[in-house]
């Protein structure tokens, strides 16, 4: 390996910081000095001087902090919270001073674990390298030791209120400290020097690259511009990390009268603060200039409403409005195909634009924008001149049908389909009341046993889109309660008039009295047609079930969930049905409260309810 070389890295370092030198900022004791110099070093550090250093100390010390103090023995503004790095004379042992050990072990006892006991021996045994600075620990640990004999640095503040930061070497913590170095001066006017250009120059080459689809290529560029503080690089990289499924994307505080700011970064901050604090809209539009906190504030209600869309110019806005009606219609394999197709010809909103990240602020869209369809889009060639490409591979298409419902519903499922009807027709049909659509639903927002009505009823609210070619479907994540199997009425026998529909229920329960259930059956023209429900092992049939539905061929000597499998399979192939497992388990779809399943108690039923108080 190639040694270092210490002296034209410090010597740029300090030339650097002599040009950006700012006596509010840099006015320490000799800071003119050093200014002059153009040093922030001292004189090197002969050998018989490092030598007397390691005998003090007893140890030999790691190369990298040895070839250092060869070429100066210290070193003034270390970053911007280290004024003074320890020479040979001044360096010591930390000793823990303060009782850190204790601080991070109070109240574990002997169950304590390993990593941060460890952690918390750091300062007793650690070289402390900073002499001066603000609250700022840098400690060189013996006992983390790499294979060229280099020690770990780490950096503690209180304030941070983090645990310490590693380094593998001196040398990289010092890398670190000159990065810093140019973060923190990056908004000081006229800090320009070669390796700003240099950097700049990186972060134009990046963004080209990233246009072209070397997403991967540009990303690791704009990491090394954006710890240097370059202007752009960050707002580049979290577009990358964004639709990579590894960032927010957000860039809370800029103006809106910057594009990308108002259509892209806005609605993305708004997604990742909506679940969160009952003050969030004040803590999230104060970021932001007075003149635009109405304008935040109206996104952010948008989004937690799920009324937010998100809108672009041109062929790829034209997309982006097919695709958010397929992802309705519970498409989301042909939404994305939409998106995709349509990438080369989207086009950015400023320089500084790369991709359509705001597509994740998108109730229905960002569920389909998963971080691999987003590598997917990265990698297709975009904006003005791109060359339209075959699209990136991103996995085989879904089978889906209705037999992986048996493995994704552990409360149960309701399930209605409906033939020969769009999906906006499904609440008129099912609904309880006046039909009433709730935007954008998670399955986790489903599910709610009894919604509404009389105490008797079993509403639920359900999902709609479409179920393959010619079918529509409805579905909630919960099974029909156990008590209530008795007085059972499925909602499809009033949804199939002028058609027909298949109801489908499940109940996992584990109650004796009320053993898991299974429960299908087919109405046409508002008539029950056939059905058969099975329960413990024993089924019932009523009409005339078609020969591949027969529950002995299904469910005969198989186990529960393989029975159950093969029901849906053979259910969704004899009526030809399929219902997105993507849509259903990860997107967001419209929703409605659905008419009871139960039929109100006969004279002499009784029932039972409970509420909370």
């Amino acid at each position: 390996m190639m040694r270092f070389e210490w002296r034209p890295f410090l010597e740029r370092w300090s030339g650097e910081w002599a040009d950006a030198y700012d006596p509010e900022h840099d006015g320490l004791p000799g800071a003119e000095l050093w200014r002059a110099a153009r040093w922030l070093g001292r004189e090197p550090a002969d050998e018989a001087r490092i030598a007397a250093a390691e005998t003090r100390l007893g140890i030999i010390l790691p190369p990298s902090l040895r070839s250092f103090l060869a070429v100066t023995d210290g070193w003034h503004r270390a970053g911007s919270f280290v004024w003074r790095l320890a020479g040979c004379e001044d360096l010591d042992w930390c000793g823990d001073p303060h009782d850190m050990r204790g601080t991070w072990l109070d109240g574990e006892g002997d169950d304590a674990d390993e990593d941060l006991v460890r952690m918390a021996g750091t300062w007793s045994r650690s070289l402390q390298l900073a002499a001066e600075s603000d609250m700022v620990d840098v400690l060189l640990d013996p006992e983390d030791v790499d294979e060229r004999g280099e020690w770990a640095v780490y950096t503690w503040a209180p304030w941070r209120a983090s645990p310490p930061e590693r380094f593998p070497s001196f040398r990289h913590f010092m890398e670190d400290m000159y990065r810093e170095f140019h973060a923190m001066a990056s908004d000081r006017p006229a800090f320009a020097n070669e390796t700003t250009t240099a950097l700049d120059e990186r972060v134009g080459q990046a963004r080209l690259a990233a246009l072209r689809g070397e997403y991967e290529t540009a990303r690791e560029a704009l990491s090394d511009a954006a710890a240097f503080g370059r202007p752009g690089a960050s707002r580049l990289r979290e577009q990358i990390d964004a639709l990579c499924g590894t960032a927010t994307g957000a860039e809370a505080g800029a103006s809106l009268a910057d594009p990308y700011v108002a259509h892209e970064a806005v609605p993305l901050t708004c997604r990742a603060l909506s679940p969160y604090g009952a003050h969030r809209e004040e803590s999230l539009t104060r970021r932001y200039p007075e003149e635009d906190r109405p304008a935040v504030a109206e996104t952010l209600r948008a989004i937690e409403e799920a009324t937010y869309r998100y809108r672009a110019d041109g062929v790829f806005g034209q997309a982006v409005e097919t695709a958010r009606a397929l992802a309705r219609r519970a498409q989301p394999e042909a939404a994305w195909r939409t998106l995709a197709a349509a990438v080369p010809a989207w086009t950015p909103r400023s320089a500084d634009h790369i991709a359509p990240v705001g597509l994740l602020a998108d109730p229905y869209l960002g569920p389909v924008l998963t971080p691999e369809r987003g590598r997917a889009l990265l990698a297709t060639p975009r904006g003005p001149g791109a060359v339209k490409s075959a699209l990136p591979a991103v996995g085989a298409a879904p089978e889906d049908g209705l037999g992986w419902l048996a493995e994704e519903s552990p409360n149960g499922f309701r399930i209605v389909l409906i033939a020969g009807v769009e999906p906006s027709e499904v609440p008129r049909r099912l609904a309880a009341g006046d039909a009433t659509v709730r935007p954008a639903l998670t399955v986790g927002d489903a599910w709610r046993p009894h919604p509404g009505g009389e105490p008797w009823e079993n509403r639920t609210v359900a999902r709609f889109g479409a179920a393959g070619d010619g079918w529509a479907f409805a579905h909630s994540g919960r099974g029909l309660d156990a008590g209530g199997q008795s007085r059972f009425a499925s909602p499809a026998t009033e949804a199939s008039r002028g058609t027909r529909a298949l109801t489908l229920t499940y109940e996992p329960n584990g109650d004796p009295e009320f053993p898991v259930a299974f429960h299908f059956s087919c109405a046409e023209n508002g008539e029950h047609a056939y059905g058969l429900t099975v329960r413990d092992g024993t089924w019932t049939t009523t009409g005339e079930i078609p020969e591949e539905l027969a529950p002995a061929r299904l469910f005969a000597g198989r186990a529960e969930s393989e029975g159950l499998r093969a029901a849906l399979d053979s259910i969704a192939a004899h009526f030809g049905v399929t219902v997105s497992r993507e849509a259903v388990c990860h997107g967001r779809l419209d929703g409605f409260e659905t008419r009871s399943w139960l039929r109100e108690p006969a004279s002499g039923e009784g029932y039972a309810y409970w509420t909370r108080s």
